[in-house]
């Protein structure tokens, strides 16, 4: 399928990087996962799912304010989960493994809380992903993603430029195409904000609730 040989490109384009990937875009990771975290309700007995986790900051930053938090992260890049099982090998309830955002190794209903961050940029088939994370979410459960924002001027060039020259970007999304997509998946959004991370990155952010039913 398509999307089988991009996430091939965008694991070998993050296994690159993986190793200087936290000193390199520190500032970023700190600003956007904060964004990922502040609005979600957790409690000991949450259950997450990190699709696109990257090198595991978004579990070491959780876990250092609730550390009962039953977390699972998932990545593409190979290189990027073996840095991020090195950083959590001492918190037996953080799990991580290679996986694809499009076909969720997990069964029905089995998270609480499901965060996507820094990814959707790169998806190629986001229905799909979005399909996989609220199966995967148990009815009154949360989704919260975090992407570049196209609703900044600047970005919407950086958008056109970056599909010049980048073979792993595929779009970023205005906050109101974002909405769309996640309610056309039978959730319901209730926060949605965006902001600036210097020195250019237009961001967003949204929060959404499983309906029950679906």
């Amino acid at each position: 399928m398509r999307h089988r040989g991009a996430s091939s490109s965008i694991a070998a384009h993050y296994d690159r990087l993986a190793k200087h990937y936290d000193r390199r875009w520190q500032a970023y990771i700190k600003q956007t996962l904060e964004c990922a975290l502040e609005p979600l309700s957790l409690t000991r007995a949450t259950r997450l799912l990190d699709v696109g986790c990257g090198t595991g900051e978004f579990e070491r930053m959780a876990i250092g304010r609730f550390p009962q938090l039953r977390i699972t992260g998932i990545d593409v890049a190979p290189q990027m989960i073996a840095v991020a099982r090195e950083k959590l090998a001492d918190v037996p309830q953080v799990s991580f493994q290679v996986a694809q955002a499009e076909d969720l190794p997990f069964g029905q209903e089995e998270f609480d809380i499901v965060v996507c961050a820094s990814m959707l940029h790169h998806v190629r088939e986001p229905r799909q992903v979005l399909q996989e994370c609220v199966r995967v979410l148990r009815p009154g459960g949360q989704l919260a993603l975090v992407d570049w924002c196209r609703d900044f001027w600047h970005c919407h060039l950086m958008h056109r430029w970056l599909q010049l020259v980048d073979r792993t970007y595929v779009r970023m999304y205005r906050l109101c195409e974002l909405q769309v997509l996640v309610e056309a998946q039978g959730l319901s959004v209730d926060t949605g904000v965006r902001f600036l991370v210097p020195p250019y990155y237009g961001m967003m952010g949204l929060r959404a609730v499983k309906f029950a039913g679906h």
